[in-house]
């Protein structure tokens, strides 16, 4: 019995759908687990085609997975069920949504949502995208006013959705019975911890959330001894959203930035926002190992050009992990790298397990 956990080091988008994607394919899980909020999107790219999903476990890719969203998740209808345009407050863009559960084909037999998830309705979308948070940074998904009238005592909760209604479940009951039988969870979290409101280190341009290990346990009702391992999620490089968000030794080089927009798929995958980008930062990642408990290192992002690495500070992949080995051997959890990826899809996944 066991739980992994896969957490991001960084301000998101590190690249954890495809490594979620990855060990939801090839591990030893029964379980796809995710505490799900709509402002925070997983890319993985399925036969070249960039899907963002923003509730669901990337790990839903596996049809022999019982996929869970967990008690403490905030819900877009719209999103997770039945589709429709939706209009991207930055960009202006109309886009089509693509709902998560037709699209991956869920039903209630292979998906279950906690009883106690809590709804985002469009009078709360409205709210946000007329408030001073855009000017901060937020996507406008309406999960701040949500989070509000849970404080005040007004939420709605899944079970009261006509249709999301048939996937309400007693997820602590199930998780409990899965572990109980010797079987494990994958378990995949949203956001990076730089992003944390208490913590990150950049308030007041932050999500409301607090972003760490035993948070997001306590989001989904597991214990802390259910862990087995922590998957910090890196990339090479360090990318923000908000245009006036602290962003240390910001690289402006052109061809850089084309490359790593372009390669790298640099904009949000919820926003569709462009993500300014900066160098590696030492001791934000450290910090991002205590906070984690980190026992793994996933990395991301290592198919860069020759000169993408220079500007970014680095001789080239190899140089890159090898730094990142002597730095965490410096830490008090010294985590192993253990999943690095070489391009967007899936199959560029490799496992390492690098000790040095």
């Amino acid at each position: 019995m066991a739980v992994d956990v896969v957490i991001g080091a960084q301000r998101g988008d590190e690249g954890k759908g495809n490594f979620c994607a990855f060990l939801g394919l090839y591990g030893d899980y029964a379980v796809g687990l995710r505490s799900a909020s709509p402002q925070a999107g997983h890319s993985i790219y399925i036969h070249g085609k960039r899907i963002g999903i923003a509730h669901l476990p990337c790990a839903a890719i596996n049809p022999k997975l019982r996929i869970l969203i967990g008690g403490g998740s905030f819900i877009d209808p719209k999103k997770l069920f039945y589709g429709g345009k939706e209009t991207r407050p930055y960009t202006g863009e109309v886009i089509e949504l693509q709902a998560e559960i037709p699209t991956m084909k869920l039903t209630p037999e292979k998906l279950g949502i906690d009883f106690n998830a809590k709804l985002v309705t469009q009078y709360h979308k409205e709210i946000e995208r007329a408030s001073a948070l855009m000017k901060l940074g937020s996507i406008g998904s309406g999960v701040n006013p949500a989070k509000h009238d849970l404080i005040d005592k007004k939420a709605t909760f899944v079970w009261e959705d006509p249709e999301l209604k048939k996937y309400a479940v007693d997820t602590i009951l199930e998780m409990n019975q899965t572990l109980t039988k010797g079987e494990h969870i994958l378990f995949e979290t949203d956001h990076g911890i730089e992003l944390c409101q208490h913590f990150g280190g950049h308030f007041p341009y932050n999500t409301a959330r607090t972003i760490n290990t035993s948070a997001y346990l306590g989001e989904v009702g597991l214990p802390p001894q259910a862990i087995r391992d922590v998957y910090l999620v890196i990339k090479p490089y360090i990318t923000a959203v908000a245009k006036d968000a602290p962003l240390k030794n910001e690289i402006t080089d052109k061809s850089t930035l084309e490359e790593l927009l372009h390669t790298g798929g640099e904009s949000g995958s919820i926003s569709g926002r462009i993500r300014r980008v900066g160098k590696f930062d030492e001791e934000s990642f450290k910090r991002a190992v205590m906070l984690s408990g980190a026992t793994k290192i996933a990395t991301s992002h290592l198919d860069l050009s020759e000169n993408a690495w220079k500007n970014i500070g680095f001789e080239s992949a190899l140089d890159f992990l090898s730094y990142i080995n002597v730095v965490s051997s410096k830490t008090a959890q010294k985590p192993i790298i253990s999943l690095v990826c070489y391009g967007p899809e899936i199959s560029d996944v490799r496992r390492l397990d690098y000790h040095g």
